[in-house]
């Protein structure tokens, strides 16, 4: 594969996790064939629908710093050093940057007192740095991620602020569209699981990404994709 071929793979894989959950964090891609073909698809079925297509190949961005932090959480968690048998919810936030970087960050939420739990959180925004994903979110200046979780249900609540509500309902629509392909591309996967639980929206000038999923689901998930390379 040629080198110009393989950072597109990779940018939009970046992309895909981010606006499918992001995070874009929960370490679900297609394989790199799969991202082409389905960024492809995405920008031919925005424009027939007369959008203008949003969804664009970024930089090259690198997975390897978040699957590392869910490792690195999970042997927390193995040796009794995060205690996630109770709710959590914690608020991470901060400044995009073009390079993909947050700035200014602030964690706040109901377990960002949790010495330990906020040093997880600490840990998710270095890696996240890292691996310089958000550069995906063209245009966005702000990013508000909420993660929630409780006995049965994971939930994900992400805000990015554009510049305009025209901007948002324009991305809104572009990421709609990628994931409605997603789900049935990858229909039986993880990926398509994340999907059919993912909601886009807009609301003025925020673009909004919301995920809801039972928590023993998202957990045997998160497993096969540490594990998995």
């Amino acid at each position: 594969m040629k080198p110009e071929r393989v950072n597109k793979s990779q940018g939009f894989r970046g992309l895909a996790r981010f606006a499918v959950l992001g995070a874009f964090v929960l370490g679900v891609l297609p394989s790199p064939g799969g991202a082409l073909l389905l960024f492809a698809q995405s920008r031919k079925a925005s424009a027939d629908a007369g959008a203008s297509p949003t969804a664009k190949a970024p930089p090259k961005v690198s997975m390897a710093p978040i699957r590392a932090f869910l490792q690195r959480s999970k042997r927390l968690k193995d040796a009794g050093k995060l205690d996630l048998s109770k709710p959590r919810t914690v608020t991470v936030e901060g400044d995009r940057q073009e390079d993909g970087t947050l700035t200014a960050v602030q964690i706040t939420g109901a377990s960002a007192a949790d010495a330990s739990f906020r040093r997880v959180a600490e840990d998710f925004v270095s890696s996240l740095n890292q691996s310089r994903v958000l550069q995906a979110l063209d245009t966005v200046s702000h990013v508000r991620m909420t993660f929630s979780l409780d006995a049965e249900t994971f939930s994900l609540r992400t805000a990015s602020d554009t510049p305009t509500e025209a901007r948002a309902e324009e991305m809104a629509r572009g990421y709609r569209v990628m994931v409605n392909i997603g789900r049935i591309a990858r229909r039986g996967t993880d990926e398509g699981a994340v999907l059919n639980n993912m909601k886009i929206s807009a609301s003025g000038k925020q673009l909004l990404m919301n995920l809801d999923m039972p928590r023993e689901q998202m957990g045997n998930l998160l497993t096969r994709q540490i594990t998995t390379k």
